[in-house]
């Protein structure tokens, strides 16, 4: 229901529950609003818009973006995919603030939100996040994983830097499309 029970590993299971993408899902994978979750009971329904935080589906963390925001901007509604970063962090994809195009990438995977592949993130209009805190109201910041968070493995980690670095262009490298397979690889998310 909050970061916070996230990090704590508190769930509660839900009997049933329907997802199903957003029509803009099907074009374009845009970060927030690509997924619908529903579970029948119209409370419960509410309760998933507009109060949890998390869900775990099969293999897949979707996290609701309604109340997460980067620089004072709100992303747009609705769920987007989550990887645990770390011990315990979080990083969620998302659109870059200030882009409005939808997402622009088309999405090959068709439905199969279980086997989700990051090859379908392919514009360099979306980001990795970082959940840096909640407050007690509920907001949540996050920290955009770019150049100057980066720059923290050029001492302590050079090969991985190196890997990140060797995308010239910066909008690039910065990119999900970039960065989703480094942090894989490198076994900094899962």
């Amino acid at each position: 229901m909050s970061y916070a029970a996230f990090q704590e590993d508190k769930w509660n299971v839900l009997d049933t529950l329907y997802i199903k993408e957003s029509s803009n899902a099907r074009k374009f994978w845009t970060g927030a609003d690509d997924f619908r979750l529903t579970t029948g009971n119209d409370s419960l329904d509410k309760m998933l818009k507009k109060e949890a935080f998390a869900v775990y589906y099969n293999d897949t963390l979707l996290i609701n973006c309604r109340s997460i925001y980067y620089h004072g901007e709100c992303f747009a509604n609705g769920y987007t995919l989550g990887y645990t970063y770390g011990n315990g962090k979080l990083c969620i994809i998302n659109r870059l603030i200030g882009d409005d195009s939808g997402g622009n990438v088309s999405t090959p995977w068709g439905g199969a939100i279980g086997g989700f592949l990051e090859s379908a993130i392919a514009s360099t209009n979306l980001r990795c996040y970082i959940i840096r805190r909640e407050y007690e109201s509920g907001r949540i910041e996050v920290q955009m994983i770019d150049d100057v968070f980066m720059e923290k493995f050029e001492k302590k980690s050079p090969e991985f830097y190196a890997e990140y670095m060797s995308v010239k262009k910066k909008h690039k490298r910065e990119s999900a499309a970039h960065l989703l397979p480094l942090l894989k690889n490198w076994q900094l998310i899962h």
